[in-house]
């Protein structure tokens, strides 16, 4: 299912496009979203109508809008490029809302497994007498806290970590190094650098800040440092791809330094993103290819463990 925010996005962009005043198109987007985005549309239509920009009460609406709606936004009010850019936002939320349905797509069906699994695991002792109701649900949730109390702690740490500073980049230092996810990680922020940065060029903002703003959207510290020195040596009159950190993929540095050189940057780093969405699309299918047999082989463990250890309660009654 298409996300919601990139469907109003898509909505909104089509109809200024098409010259309907601001005001009327978000009257006429709003109607059909959910509940808190209809709220954060409804609050943008007023703030258009009492004279304000649509960015002043974006950011009154973070969790609707993200930091990067609110830059791109911001901008295209300012260059007069508004239907284009909350186009390309568009095509920027599909992407990110696909990406996290691959994702989930690994995880969803080893969940319900362990749960299966943390039932069932125990039912033979329930079944022989040797524990009561009580006792049976106390070891089905100390089966499934196995698996989900580490999982819980990982979430929470991603979440409440600050987005900036070293805890942060220690964090996604190591979600690089995950296996098969790693890869994945790393092709998305590369993507969503030449992404973010395919928007603001063509919204005319200077390529210093381009690279900066892009970054900051990029999702991952790490791979953002890859791409920062690229700032300072276009202020000193080189190219973005001089800058470039030579940990990079060769084909991205290559393809960009193209683009500098015939003035096609903007064609240039739309390819770019589409090739690393891609990419990172691919790896997370591996992902979700994985990570389920990984999940399968630790419960044969524990099946097999709980066997022997059923068969030795047997031979010790005889």
């Amino acid at each position: 299912m298409p996300d919601a925010l990139a469907m109003a996005y898509h909505n909104l962009s089509s109809m200024l496009d098409a010259g309907v005043p601001i005001l009327r198109s978000l009257n006429t987007v709003t109607p059909g979203l959910k509940p808190r985005m209809r709220k954060a549309f409804l609050a943008l239509a007023e703030g258009v109508s009492q004279g304000n920009t649509l960015a002043e009460t974006m950011v009154l609406h973070r969790r609707v809008f993200d930091p990067v709606d609110v830059m791109i936004v911001e901008v295209a009010e300012k260059s007069g490029n508004l239907p284009g850019l909350i186009g390309l936002l568009s095509k920027w939320h599909e992407m990110a809302s696909r990406m996290r349905r691959r994702m989930m797509s690994g995880f969803m069906l080893p969940a319900l497994v362990l749960l299966i699994a943390a039932f069932v695991f125990p039912l033979p002792g329930f079944v022989l007498g040797e524990w009561d109701v009580k006792s049976y649900l106390f070891r089905v949730a100390g089966i499934l806290a196995l698996f989900w109390v580490p999982a819980a702690v990982i979430v929470a740490i991603i979440i409440l970590t600050p987005k900036t500073g070293p805890l942060r980049r220690i964090l996604d230092h190591i979600a690089l190094r995950i296996p098969i996810l790693g890869a994945a990680v790393h092709k998305l922020a590369v993507s969503r650098f030449c992404w973010a940065f395919h928007m603001l060029s063509k919204a005319g903002v200077p390529i210093t800040e381009s690279v900066e703003m892009s970054i900051s959207v990029a999702g991952n510290l790490v791979v953002g440092d890859l791409f920062r020195p690229a700032a300072a040596s276009v202020a000193a009159g080189g190219l973005m791809s001089e800058g470039f950190s030579p940990k990079l993929p060769f084909d991205l540095v290559e393809l960009w330094k193209v683009g500098e050189e015939t003035g096609q940057l903007d064609d240039i780093s739309k390819r770019l993103a589409d090739t690393y969405t891609e990419r990172a699309e691919f790896w997370l299918h591996e992902f979700a290819r994985w990570f389920p047999r990984i999940v399968y082989l630790l419960i044969c463990i524990m099946l097999i463990m709980m066997i022997i250890q059923l068969a030795g309660g047997i031979r010790s009654m005889y």
